[in-house]
């Protein structure tokens, strides 16, 4: 991996806090800003800043997440709380203007905030994500009753690891990720302990949230993003999205150009297979901005 892969470290002020990123790429190139998924980290963007080098990739490690500060006592972990950490973050950051690449929980996240903020976002990558997760509002009272059991019955990383390497062989048991996408993981994730290694990502972040979008409100996001968008499409977002990914797909673009990818390979392909998807984000990226003058 070259060395402007594996990044130079800053930290943030996010205000309550600070938040981490990883800065890799090229400085006077295009300015991205990465937001990783769900108990991932700011290295999941390690293997693309490396097949892409000529960006300015800037990877965030959303609170509780990799070096970031864990929230503050009685805080949580709810998924419009990152949008408004992303805002706090560009301004920290000074930048005006910034595209958006986020994988997963990520993109939804940066969905939300282009829809927000339309002014800040000049373009969109979402990879193997489409929107928020939505669930069908009959489900509200069994939501409820998940989010509030697992605050008074919080998990936490009980588990101590001899090694950075048995650490991300247990990633790895919960979906498909290849062994060195789950290393680079793994080693940002971990903290040194008596005895071996434990997980630092804040337990809080795995409490159920109480109340989750319907599709009608998380097609309504879609529908209000209005700057170029990039697709990055699976099986594995197939077949959590079934035929919403299309209806999705005609939502985004209401007001959005969008390039779409159909890319074979597992939840994690722009970790584990970055050559499949650099290419056409390379070229998504480099378009001309069909609204600029």
């Amino acid at each position: 991996m070259t060395p402007s892969a594996i990044g130079r470290e800053r930290r943030l002020d996010a205000g309550w806090g600070e938040l981490a990123v990883l800065e890799m790429g090229d400085p006077g190139g295009q300015r991205l800003l990465c937001l990783h998924g769900w108990m991932d980290n700011a290295a999941s963007f390690r293997p693309l800043a490396g097949a892409l080098p000529e960006f300015h990739w800037v990877s965030l490690d959303f609170a509780g997440h990799g070096a970031s500060d864990h929230r503050p006592a009685g805080a949580r972990y709810y998924m419009t709380d990152y949008v408004f950490d992303l805002d706090a973050v560009l301004d920290a950051l000074g930048w005006e203007t910034c595209t958006l690449v986020g994988h997963s929980m990520g993109a939804a996240v940066a969905a939300c905030y282009a829809c927000a903020d339309p002014t800040r976002v000049t373009r969109l990558a979402m990879l193997d994500g489409l929107g928020g997760g939505t669930e069908d509002p009959d489900k509200a009272g069994e939501r409820l009753i998940r989010s509030l059991r697992s605050v008074r019955e919080p998990r936490d990383h009980r588990s101590v690891f001899d090694s950075p390497e048995l650490a991300a062989r247990a990633r790895r048991t919960r979906r498909p990720l290849a062994e060195h996408s789950a290393l680079l993981l793994a080693e940002r994730a971990l903290a040194p302990c008596d005895g071996g290694w434990r997980w630092r990502t804040d337990a809080r972040a795995m409490w159920d949230s109480p109340l989750w979008m319907t599709e009608a409100q998380s097609q309504a996001i879609l529908g209000g993003i209005q700057c170029p968008s990039f697709v990055a499409i699976t099986p594995s977002l197939v077949g959590w999205l079934g035929e919403r990914v299309e209806s999705r797909l005609e939502r985004l673009r209401t007001r959005a150009t969008v390039d779409v990818l159909r890319v074979e390979g597992d939840h994690h392909v722009h970790m584990d297979q970055p050559e499949r998807v650099a290419g056409p984000l390379r070229d998504f990226l480099n378009q001309e901005d069909p609204n600029h003058d």
